[in-house]
């Protein structure tokens, strides 16, 4: 039986166990002539072989009931390699359910694998009680704060811009562990801290920007250069001793005419600040926005506002409020760098990043410290002292008089409109993807558009207008900034070289491109990290050369600039085509052509898209390379958040909520038939001059005045400060 089971043959009547024939089980007979010696060859049968009938019926019967056995056992195998794969396949079901609950890989998981990004802050060695608004105040910011105590680090060290040896060493310890918290960008509490920007840079791999001055040069570029910038500070001296490093660092020099430097020291309640007491901000608040106003009377030329000091953002919101005027902090300057790491939800790749729990974790001063490096604090972690109380009866006053002012205020300036963004559009027309800037739903505000007429894409490549052109040009300026937007900017980063045009028209901020973003950028990182700018062809920006490097600072032929075309990418080229781009088929050529471009050059620090049809690539680039992606969109963003309402601090209820409704808009819809004459692509959108309108034009401006209007006397204090610029300009 068990040479049967085994394969093997039954022995003829006769012939031995042992004969070649049969080798035993497991074993293996080399082929070759018997080994007689061992096997001996069985004698012949004299006649013809004969079997018993019973004999082979009982051995078929035998063999038949092992075949039986075997097939029995082989499907009993069978079946318990079925159960054995239900089970593994109901093991992976099961894994499968718990991965998509821990990272977000189910079907309908909203959350996804990386961390929400997040902001580190390094702090002086100094003890206050920081108000909301204040950087070293964690509900300030939208995203997870990280702090690092300096030890020994004193304002004074900071002030002279000298380290010793101990404080230098105490210093890259900060800005290694910030890093290693996982920190996205990297910041300072005090703007003196702008003198080791540059040994900051030299230790950290994420973007550092330690003052919130880094702004300077992106602020000044909006504005003409006969407009003045208010820049608002602690103590009006105190930018002085650091003129060469704001200079190098910056592109700001405190003796320019251009910028207008004020302290705050003299506010009453702000000497708080200089004593480490809590800052009365119903107190200090209409002291600043006065002092502001009086400012401005001054000085009409004034167009937007930058405040240098850390504990000055909670001042922001009333001075919004109360000038019309966009106004620029540390908390902007953040959250410009933190949105390049951060998901858009409108657009592009969706749940690939954990959205923030809106929880903030507690802080105490030297928190993060160990315990030798908290023997070498200056400060030790004690609780921060007190405001002083003033006598009962003065408080009770002076509170009553401060909120009645609060209130004047108020008043006065009511429910503001949300802010608003201007495009101007080339006469071009073809379908946007959202993410494009020509697609109202790749933001989170209004957007209003006006189409130039006879703006061809070729003419704004030659960088020169015609005289009608430009007189449209100049039209579709002045009618966007009569809609009431807060900034203007163009549908093609060609138009950076009709910036010095819009700028001499409008009091709004113009960033005709988002190169504007590439001084901000660069001034975050070491000298020899590089930066890739995409395009939509590489050949595009070297016409742009002197524009690029005369208004953002940039030098095409810099090496610290790597430009790369995304002429090659398959179906990219429905761009130069006028047709609709497929964002999911692009999408992975997009990611394999920077991957092998950071292959190449793995010194590449950050991503900057200069072509507007390139925003729909952002997500899935901050999503694979783990790198800040600059576009387009996050330049508007960072413009119009100084006119907008920060709720998590400062004066709110100001300004009225967007209502989250994004409006229609078809190709030269905001055109009068007389606007698009002789414009080939415009005339097949636009009415006849007889062509009855379904909503009579009056009535359409009457709607859009209603939509934009601001308080009354908000009106007229923008009246009054354009008629004393316009007698300004004259002169």
């Amino acid at each position: 039986l068990h040479m049967k089971m085994a394969g093997g043959f039954m022995p003829l009547p006769g012939q031995p166990p042992s004969s070649p024939m049969m080798a035993p089980p497991g074993h293996y007979m080399a082929p070759g002539p018997p080994a007689t010696a061992q096997y001996p060859p069985p004698a012949q049968p004299a006649g013809p072989l004969t079997m018993d009938p019973g004999m082979m019926s009982a051995h078929h019967k035998e063999l038949m009931d092992c075949h039986k056995a075997l097939f029995d056992m082989m499907k009993k195998q069978e079946d318990h390699h079925t159960k054995v794969l239900q089970s593994h396949s109901l093991i992976m079901d099961a894994h499968k359910k718990l991965m998509a609950q821990q990272v977000g890989l189910g079907k309908n998981a909203k959350k996804a694998a990386k961390s929400h990004p997040k902001l580190g802050i390094v702090r002086l060695d100094y003890n206050y009680p920081p108000a909301k608004g204040d950087t070293d105040c964690p509900a300030s910011f939208g995203y997870d704060i990280f702090y690092r105590v300096v030890p020994g680090f004193t304002f004074e060290m900071a002030q002279a811009g000298k380290f010793t040896e101990a404080v230098e060493r105490n210093f890259a310890e900060a800005i290694k562990f910030l890093e290693l918290k996982g920190a996205n960008a990297i910041t300072g509490d005090c703007g003196f801290m702008m003198a080791f920007q540059v040994l900051a840079r030299k230790i950290a791999t994420r973007p550092i920007f330690m003052s919130s001055m880094v702004q300077c040069p992106v602020i000044a570029c909006a504005y003409d250069p006969k407009e003045l910038i208010l820049i608002l500070t602690a103590n009006g001296e105190s930018l002085r001793p650091q003129k060469d490093v704001l200079l190098n660092s910056c592109g700001f020099d405190v003796n320019e005419d251009r910028f207008v430097i004020k302290g705050c020291q003299d506010v009453p309640g702000f000497d708080a600040v200089a004593k480490g007491e809590a800052v009365p901000i119903d107190v200090v608040q209409p002291g600043i926005v006065k002092m502001t106003m009086e400012i401005l009377k001054q000085r009409p030329l004034i167009q937007c506002i930058l405040l240098e000091c850390t504990e000055l953002p909670p001042y922001a919101d009333a001075l919004r409020a109360a000038t019309g005027l966009c106004v620029w902090d540390a908390i902007t300057g953040a959250d410009f760098y933190i949105n390049a790491f951060k998901d858009n939800p409108r657009f592009g790749l969706n749940d690939w990043q954990n959205e923030w729990d809106n929880v903030h974790d507690d802080y105490t001063f030297g928190q993060n410290l160990i315990e030798a490096d908290k023997r070498e604090l200056v400060n030790k972690p004690t609780a921060p002292k007190p405001a002083a109380a003033p006598a009962a009866k003065p408080k009770a006053k002076g509170k009553a008089k401060t909120k009645a002012m609060m209130q004047k205020i108020q008043r006065r300036v009511q429910k503001q409109q949300a802010p608003s963004l201007g495009v101007v559009r080339l006469d071009y027309n073809y379908p946007p993807a959202a993410g494009d800037i020509d697609c109202p739903g790749s933001f989170e505000y209004d957007v209003i558009y006006r189409v130039v007429p006879g703006m061809t894409f070729e003419m704004a490549q030659s960088g020169k207008l015609s005289y009608q052109v430009e007189k449209e040009f100049k039209q579709a300026i002045k009618w966007l900034e009569g809609k009431g937007v807060c900034g203007i900017t163009g549908d093609c980063g060609f138009m950076m070289a009709f910036q010095p045009i819009a700028r001499s028209i409008a009091q709004v901020p113009i960033f005709m491109s988002s190169m504007v973003q590439s001084p901000m950028i660069s001034v975050a990182f070491d000298k020899f990290d590089q930066i890739l700018v995409l395009t939509a062809n590489s050949e595009t920006l070297k016409p742009q050369k002197e524009i690029l490097m005369s208004h953002c600072g940039f030098d095409v032929d810099d090496d610290r600039f790597i430009i790369r075309g995304c002429q090659d990418v398959p179906g990219f080229e429905a761009v130069a085509k006028g047709e609709k781009v497929d964002v999911e088929y692009v999408t992975p050529g997009m990611v394999k052509m920077v991957a092998g471009i950071l292959e190449e050059i793995p010194s590449i620090r950050s991503i900057l898209l200069e072509c507007t049809e390139l925003p729909p690539y952002s997500d899935a680039l901050r999503k694979e390379f783990d790198l800040p992606v600059f576009d387009a969109i996050t330049c508007a963003d960072f413009f119009v958040s100084a006119r907008k309402d920060n709720p998590r601090f400062g004066l709110n209820q100001w300004q009225n909520d967007w209502d989250g409704t994004i409006e229609e808009y078809s190709f030269a819809q905001n055109l009068s038939a007389d606007d698009g004459a002789g414009s080939s692509t415009l005339e097949a959108f636009l009415p006849g001059p007889c062509a009855p309108r379904t909503v009579p034009q009056d009535v359409c401006d009457m709607r859009a005045s209603s939509r934009t209007a601001v308080a009354r006397a908000d009106v007229q204090r923008i009246l009054n400060g354009w008629a004393a610029r316009m007698y300004h300009k004259s002169r």
